[in-house]
């Protein structure tokens, strides 16, 4: 009985235990799991090419309801073995998923799955069973990061560190989608050796970076019902709360720099030029308004409390709103 955190499971994926024969891939970022599991797919179906690969979903299942046991347990007519995906839904049975997992031969389960609670019956499942891996997936920084240094490096392309952050802020929550802008990005810059700030601002999508200075703005503003009102849209439209909160945090950080170096005697307005990267050229009146609110002192002892809801969040994804709603309430009593 194993129950795998989020972030041992790319390292399941590089090197799966053979006795699991199936595997439930859940989490709020659908590209993430659709990647994930594609990936979990070619390692049950093997270097071979004699797999069947089967996909099911709720309209395969309303149409028949034993469908799924009956593709688990036939052998297949021209390959060798067999792997069914299957997209839960309502009409997913997970008492006779359950009399089917001790079953797996030649075949092996993948199922997909959005968000699930802990006392979820199909997660339960999955976690219980010791030929069955459940495998969380919730995008993060080092999750996108990690992409993006990984497609620009197939292009033969660098990135620095601050540019990459810049990046990971004009990204939304969606892995495919992100993956698909940095493609964008890695052909726009085709013929350099490295990408710029001129080339994302160019090519890559700013939807989800407006969606996120919504959110980071109305925090740093102190009010924190706004603020709550944004990331609860943010969410709604796929932006798991652990993400908003680490954009929360670069954003404090960029608010502290500034407010730090006016401290030290740099006019605000020269420190705000230096800043790399800098804020939207529309959003600098409100930043800097910001950087005097708060001041260095009082950023500075909001940025450990940012950092802890954050790390909490990660480590429990199902309680995200509930550190995320009191970091933005204390935040709001500390202007």
């Amino acid at each position: 009985m194993v129950a795998f955190k989020a972030s041992a499971v790319a390292g399941f994926l590089k090197s799966p235990d053979p006795k699991f024969r199936a595997a439930l891939i859940y989490g709020p970022d659908a590209g993430l799991v659709s990647e994930r599991a594609n990936i979990l797919a070619g390692i049950f179906a093997g270097q071979s090419g004699k797999t069947e690969i089967i996909r099911l979903d709720d309209r395969d299942l309303a149409e028949d309801p034993a469908r799924l046991a009956v593709e688990l347990q036939t052998l297949p007519m021209f390959a060798d073995k067999k792997v069914v995906r299957i997209a839960a839904g309502a009409r997913l049975d997970v008492p006779s998923l359950k009399s089917l997992l001790p079953t797996l031969n030649d075949s092996a389960l993948v199922v997909e799955a959005g968000n699930l609670r802990p006392d979820s019956a199909l997660r339960k499942l999955f976690e219980g069973s010791p030929i069955a891996a459940a495998l969380p997936c919730y995008s993060d920084d080092r999750t996108l990061a990690g992409l993006i240094d990984a497609e620009l490096a197939e292009a033969g392309l660098s990135i620095d560190s601050e540019t990459r952050n810049y990046l990971m802020t004009r990204l939304g929550a969606d892995q495919a989608m992100s993956r698909s802008e940095v493609s964008k990005l890695a052909l726009y810059a085709r013929g350099e050796t490295s990408v710029s700030l001129d080339d994302i601002e160019a090519v890559v999508g700013d939807a989800g970076e407006i969606a996120l200075e919504n959110f980071v703005y109305a925090a740093s503003s102190g009010n924190s019902v706004q603020a709550l009102r944004e990331l609860q849209r943010l969410a709604a439209s796929g932006t798991d709360r652990g993400a908003a909160l680490a954009a929360l945090g670069r954003h404090f950080t960029q608010l502290h720099r500034v407010a730090a170096a006016q401290a030290g005697g740099v006019n605000l307005e020269q420190a705000l030029k230096a800043l790399r990267p800098k804020p939207h050229y529309k959003r600098e009146p409100q930043f800097l308004a910001h950087c005097k609110k708060w001041g260095a002192g009082r950023l500075a002892q909001a940025l450990p409390l940012i950092q802890e809801a954050t790390r909490r969040s990660r480590r429990a994804p199902d309680l995200e709103a509930s550190f995320a709603e009191r970091l933005l309430l204390t935040l709001a009593s500390r202007i």
